[in-house]
């Protein structure tokens, strides 16, 4: 098969001017670039650009704080708020282990729990409270109005990439009832110009979930590994947003999509934003190849796997946060 050598663009006005007959040909264009490359633009998606504008007002002003009021929020067990500089260090991920720790920090906004469940009550696979700033006092509204944008519009491409995987639209909504999402705030100050041997902005990785809706400002960074080994840049298309596909996709198409590997090294001498929108599963989804995607020339690759598991076994190894209902009963 042959692999792009640029990041495709996927046009989504044909879901919005015609629905009946538009998610086909969308879902045609997803199929082609996903199981090729694992990333594309995303253009004509709906969401106006005073929206995405918010979500870089939002990262600028809570990056211009001072570490003192940033670090009364410092990250906590359920993955949320601050992580600061050098606080990650990608131990677990498909690309090997990192040495270094990444060269950013970052704001991390989580999915709303149900307040009446287990997981919330004892605090088990990340359920628990977002924290805020108190010197920002609208700085929550700007996040909740953007994150409820593009969790529209996730829940909609999801459709897509059910019939691109060849089951009927609605078949993966039941693996997202509720989803689990993640907003991160990411900020990249300026590397050096001779940038020492494995440093980056944050390390070659793939991402854990189904896919990532990513809004970046103008500064460059982001590379993408090419199915043939090499690294190719992703330049910034205004009021696109970029999307990859990650591992549970790659789980539910028995490997057919890609879940491709992906680093930030910022040359450009300027500070550089980027706000991705991780969607992922239920925590307790079990995920397993789809019957679509069997087949005698391809038998199944993968056993089940509940995501919370999956996803915590990731975040363990990175970042020492989290606990599941194991961790609980010990």
């Amino acid at each position: 098969m042959k692999h792009q050598e640029t990041i495709p663009q996927i046009n989504l006005s044909p879901l919005w001017n015609d629905p009946k007959t538009g998610i086909e040909t969308v879902a045609r264009d997803v199929r082609k670039a996903y199981t090729t490359l694992g990333f594309a633009y995303l253009t004509n998606h709906n969401i106006p650009k005073e929206i995405i504008q918010l979500g870089f007002d939002a990262a600028k002003e809570f990056h211009a704080l001072p570490l003192d009021s940033k670090m009364t929020i410092k990250q906590n067990d359920c993955f949320r708020g601050y992580v600061p500089m050098n606080a990650s260090t990608l131990r677990v991920s498909t690309e090997g282990s990192a040495r270094k720790p990444n060269q950013l920090d970052a704001f991390v906004m989580g999915f709303e729990p149900e307040k009446n469940s287990t997981d919330y009550q004892h605090g088990l696979y990340f359920s628990g409270d977002n924290q805020w700033p108190a010197d920002l006092p609208n700085f929550k509204l700007k996040l909740e109005r953007y994150r409820d944008a593009v969790l529209e519009l996730a829940m909609q491409f999801l459709q897509v990439l059910s019939i691109a995987m060849g089951m009927p639209k609605d078949h993966l909504n039941q693996f997202f009832a509720p989803p689990t999402y993640w907003l991160r705030l990411q900020h990249y100050p300026e590397q050096p110009k001779h940038i020492p041997e494995n440093q980056f902005g944050i390390a070659p990785h793939s991402d854990y979930g189904c896919f990532t809706l990513l809004a970046q400002n103008d500064v460059e960074g982001l590379e993408v590994k090419h199915p043939e080994g090499h690294w190719i840049t992703v330049p910034h298309i205004p009021n696109a947003f970029i999307l990859n596909t990650g591992d549970m996709t790659k789980r539910w198409s028995n490997d057919t999509f890609l879940s491709t590997p992906h680093r930030v090294i910022n040359r450009s001498g300027k500070e550089r934003y980027s706000i991705p929108f991780f969607v992922e599963p239920n925590m307790h989804a079990i995920v397993d190849p789809l019957t679509s995607c069997i087949s005698e020339e391809k038998p199944k690759l993968h056993e089940p796997v509940m995501y919370g598991d999956h996803f915590m076994n990731r975040i363990q190894g990175n970042y020492g946060l989290g606990k599941t209902r194991k961790d609980e009963s010990k």
